[in-house]
């Protein structure tokens, strides 16, 4: 009994008692395993392990979160905040009881009851720890998401970094599964990896649009071909909106009549797609409009149009109201302040067909919201088409201009 080991251990002499003794005697009375304790000293201990345990948690939940939340609440960044916050610290104090279980399992319990116990113990173990993991690395991304707050661009590109941030969680999981299976069959994790070769094949079967999904997103990530809030258009798949989220297999895009449509990441990439980010990074956006001249209305100046319109009266025979009308017009367009020009400002007839000719006016607004580049757009066909009758053009259209209208 212990009791009577104590008492042995009590009558030697202190000159005599050294610490090979002591070992001696341990190892002799107590044991690795605890097969001598009696049954009374290991329900001591067992109860003294969840003992700890509980007071773990409670230190955790009653003093250690409560003093950190105090601590970053007085700080002016939601860094802290996020990775000392109570989702993390909680995840990592349920690793610390089955640890303490694992150092007092010994004494506790022996034989086939104990390995059992441990492998469990070690299981969830792994599965504490895997999840803290995980919890750790989101934490982690959502901090640098917070922190980029002031700058837009580098806040999406952060933002398009969800899909990595996936993939480092899936690889943390596939470990911590490996070494669960490896505790259960009491096998080395190498042997287990090895053994996965042969597996490769089906699980590429089975998961292929998963494994396409996240090499296809790593693409796009590191080729820096899409971030959260591009505008994309891929009108085979009638997307034409801005992307909100990007995951290991799927795109989503808000289209501008607010759908949501969702896209594979490999589909981006064996398709072609329109980014419009270069745009929103320009400093200005590409207007293109086109009016159609009827060509039967365009012919040389007279002299009454020469003097009118201030045309020296000896070059006016080769000069055609056509060619007055997009001079006037390019002068006005030039002096819009709407307008960039120095990014390009043009007013150029196309090739002529059966529906006359082509005017078009190709210049830059400086804004690039889609309400005011709309209304800019929109202003310019105005003003060209009530200015043509002016210089005596007409505009195309098919069917011909109504009588009264011809009468006039």
């Amino acid at each position: 009994m212990i009791t009577e080991s104590f008492l042995t251990l009590k009558t030697l002499q202190p000159h005599n008692l050294d610490m090979q003794q002591f070992l001696e005697w341990f190892d002799r009375n107590v044991g690795s395993d605890g097969s001598s304790l009696e049954w009374y000293w290991r329900l001591a201990i067992l109860l003294g392990v969840v003992l700890a345990a509980y007071l773990i948690d409670f230190i955790f939940a009653r003093a250690i979160i409560p003093m950190l939340r105090k601590i970053t609440s007085k700080t002016d960044t939601r860094v802290d905040d996020i990775l000392l916050g109570e989702k993390v610290v909680n995840s990592f104090s349920n690793i610390l009881p089955p640890i303490v279980l694992t150092f007092a399992l010994p004494f506790v319990t022996q034989g086939t009851l104990e390995m059992v116990i441990a492998r469990l113990t070690e299981i969830y173990i792994i599965i504490n720890v895997t999840r803290f993991l995980c919890i750790l690395v989101g934490a982690l991304f959502e901090a640098m998401l917070s922190s980029g707050h002031e700058d837009d661009r580098n806040r999406a590109r952060i933002h398009s970094m969800k899909g990595l941030v996936q993939t480092v969680q899936i690889v943390i999981s596939t470990v911590a599964a490996i070494l669960v299976v490896s505790v259960l069959l009491d096998k080395s994790p190498v042997v287990l990896i090895s053994g996965l070769g042969a597996m490769a094949a089906v699980l590429m079967l089975v998961f292929q649009d998963s494994i396409k999904g996240l090499v296809a997103g790593i693409q796009l990530l590191f080729n820096n071909m899409l971030e959260v809030g591009d505008w994309i258009a891929m009108p085979a798949r009638n997307v034409d909106g801005t992307v909100i989220e990007i995951t290991l297999t799927t795109v989503k895009v808000r289209n501008w009549d607010n759908t949501i449509l969702t896209i594979p990441p490999y589909n981006l990439l064996t398709e072609t797609f329109q980014n419009w980010r270069g745009m929103k990074e320009s400093a200005g956006r590409r207007l293109t409009r086109t009016i159609h001249i009827d060509m039967r209305s365009v012919h040389f100046l007279t002299s009454a149009e020469a003097r009118m319109w201030g045309i020296d009266f000896n070059s006016h025979r080769t000069t055609t109201n056509l060619e007055v009308f997009r001079n006037r017009l390019h002068k006005y367009l030039s002096q819009l302040p709407e307008l960039n020009p120095s990014m390009g400002l043009m007013v150029r007839q196309l090739v002529a067909a059966s529906d006359g000719i082509p005017l078009q006016i190709y210049a830059f607004t400086r804004t690039k919201v889609w309400a005011e580049y709309e209304d800019i757009q929109s202003r310019l066909v105005e003003y060209a088409l009530a200015s043509l009758h002016e210089y005596n053009l007409v505009v195309f259209q098919r069917g011909g201009l109504p009588p009264e209208v011809e009468e006039k």
